[in-house]
């Protein structure tokens, strides 16, 4: 603060005292305190003072920091064992925060073989001159397990914007425990039928999803004429002798998929962001059919946004 006379001082106490805002004796305290610090200090005002020194030195910073994005997904207290930094937990959390790294839920992926990935780079190399035009036929569908607990999400230390950069990217295998199963399609004309799958999902059910939900769906909305090409992955119902006959007797023409290959799929984020959505409700006492309800909801939701389907479809030539 800057300095200020007796005077100045004195008059904006008895203002004060004026307003009812301090008592006398109060004041009286305050003006013996000035008196006492100018004539200790000569001044009336904040002394600059020096700040706690830090309790790292630079190197241990860099050496804290350079532990960190070699091992993303060890925590802030095992960046400073690694480092040789003795700190607090608070502190160590500070330092990777000034060097711009956050903790942060990892994104998951399939854990994939060499050879679906081979699978996969063929697939993107047969369809690199597909135009938006070439996949608006295209109706995409999939299952979907919605659950009130996932187990495996880890965290981890990145910079910020890196969070689909593969250093950063947890692979899992598929698990969870089951609470709400669904199967959904969509069209370039936006998110289509929502369907609950009750149990497990039998090649008999799938018919008859594919039967009462998915032709009926194309052929009343926005293929009238059946001219859409249906995506499915290779799950063994989807492949499954019967399945494969109601498709050929109803002339549904199919766009070859590859071996796990659902988060190629566009609708797989139409998932996740059902599951951003869940993850913000109290789902710890949901009932299965308050499950079901709130996935209905966050669909319902995606749904009116026309524009983000939109531009699902145009990201897939890229």
């Amino acid at each position: 603060m800057p300095a200020q006379s007796f005077k100045e001082i004195s008059a904006k106490a008895s203002a004060q005292l004026l307003a009812g805002l301090v008592s006398g004796e109060l004041l009286a305290e305050i003006l013996a305190l000035a008196m006492a610090a100018y004539r200790n200090e000569g001044q009336i005002c904040d002394a600059p003072h020096d700040r706690r020194p830090r309790v790292t030195s630079a190197i241990e910073d860099e050496v804290l920091v350079a532990a960190a994005y070699a091992n993303p997904f060890d925590t802030a207290q095992q960046h400073a064992q690694l480092a040789g930094v003795s700190a607090s937990l608070t502190t160590v959390k500070r330092r990777l925060a000034e060097a711009g790294l956050r903790s942060r839920v990892a994104v998951q992926k399939l854990l994939l073989s060499d050879d679906n990935k081979a699978a996969r780079l063929r697939f993107a190399s047969e369809h690199s001159t597909w135009s938006v035009d070439d996949w608006k036929p295209v109706l995409f569908s999939d299952e979907s397990t919605c659950t009130t607990r996932w187990y495996q999400k880890r965290r981890l230390w990145r910079p910020v914007n890196t969070g689909y950069e593969p250093e950063y990217v947890q692979e899992v295998a598929s698990s969870g425990r089951t609470t709400v199963n669904v199967w959904a399609v969509m069209s370039k004309d936006g998110l289509g039928r929502l369907h609950r799958i009750e149990g497990s999902l039998t090649a008999e059910k799938y018919s008859e999803i594919l039967e009462y939900a998915m032709i009926p769906y194309a052929l009343d909305g926005p293929f009238p004429d059946g001219d859409d090409l249906f995506q499915q992955d290779l799950a063994h119902v989807h492949t499954a002798k019967s399945v494969k006959k109601l498709l050929t007797d109803r002339g549904v023409r199919q766009l070859e998929w590859i071996s796990k290959g659902a988060d190629v799929s566009i609708i797989d984020p139409v998932w996740g962001r059902i599951k951003v959505a869940l993850s913000k409700e109290g789902l710890h006492r949901a009932s299965a059919d308050d499950l079901r309800h709130m996935v209905e909801a966050a669909w319902n939701v995606i749904k009116e946004d026309r524009g983000y389907v939109e531009a699902l479809y145009a990201s897939l030539p890229s």
